[in-house]
């Protein structure tokens, strides 16, 4: 009998200390497996792609139209609404010429922004970047992207058909800040993050489409950066 009871013992012993090791595993296992789907889930949203629809493909149309490498040269004079050389002998106004891209490129798409004759060229990418935030610029219908992740927002409503404009200020006021669009492009997550939405600009070289962290570096601060703004107009 005593020999039963020992034994009896020992099976009770054995199996609780089953029991035990099965909890353990099995809440191990709960949190490898939880450890699993946050990463999964984080890989995931990273490769997300922001996709163009119908209307960011025409606004996408409609920039490349505009032929930015071929126009708004730096180091000449530009008639600011083509794009073109006017003045072979001029002696300002030659540097670079952002803005006045920006600028022609809402004029014909009927959305006003400080452009000439009530800012000359020099230095315009300066005052567009005191004028957005101003009354009239709100009357005119431009809007800041809100707050938070302004990237992912800027080419999402780029995809969408939305002009929006990125712009810095150059803090020595004699020297110019820098303006570009938005292109609308597929991009993920991971891609805005690691370079800023795409852009289309002209500036010392131009191009169709190039990162923000690219066509900006030279007034970038760090990165993420905080020194762009970036606003938008639905027109009218």
């Amino acid at each position: 009998m005593k020999r039963i009871i020992i034994e009896l013992f020992n099976i009770q012993g054995n199996a609780l200390h089953f029991f035990r090791k099965t909890l353990i595993n099995y809440t191990m296992m709960k949190q490898l497996l939880l450890l699993f789907f946050v990463v999964a889930f984080q890989s995931v949203s990273g490769q997300k792609v922001i996709t163009i629809n119908q209307k960011g493909n025409n606004l996408k149309s409609f920039y490349l139209s505009l032929n930015v490498e071929n126009g708004w040269l730096a180091g000449q004079h530009v008639n600011w609404e083509i794009g073109m050389a006017d003045y072979p002998d001029a002696t300002s106004g030659n540097h670079t010429h952002c803005s006045a891209f920006v600028a022609a490129a809402c004029k014909r798409m009927n959305i006003y922004i400080l452009r000439p004759p009530e800012h000359k060229q020099e230095l315009l990418a300066n005052a567009q970047y005191e004028w957005l935030p101003t009354p009239e610029a709100v009357n005119a219908g431009w809007k800041p992207v809100a707050a938070g992740n302004s990237y992912e927002a800027a080419q999402r409503m780029a995809n969408n058909g939305v002009m929006v404009v990125a712009i810095c200020r150059n803090p020595d006021e004699k020297k110019p800040g820098h303006a570009a669009l938005v292109m609308p492009a597929d991009l993920t997550i991971n891609e805005l993050n690691e370079n800023g939405p795409a852009v289309i600009m002209a500036g010392t070289h131009n191009h169709a489409i190039i990162s923000l962290r690219k066509g900006f570096k030279s007034h970038l601060t760090g990165w993420p950066d905080h020194s762009v703004s970036f606003y938008y107009n639905q027109g009218r």
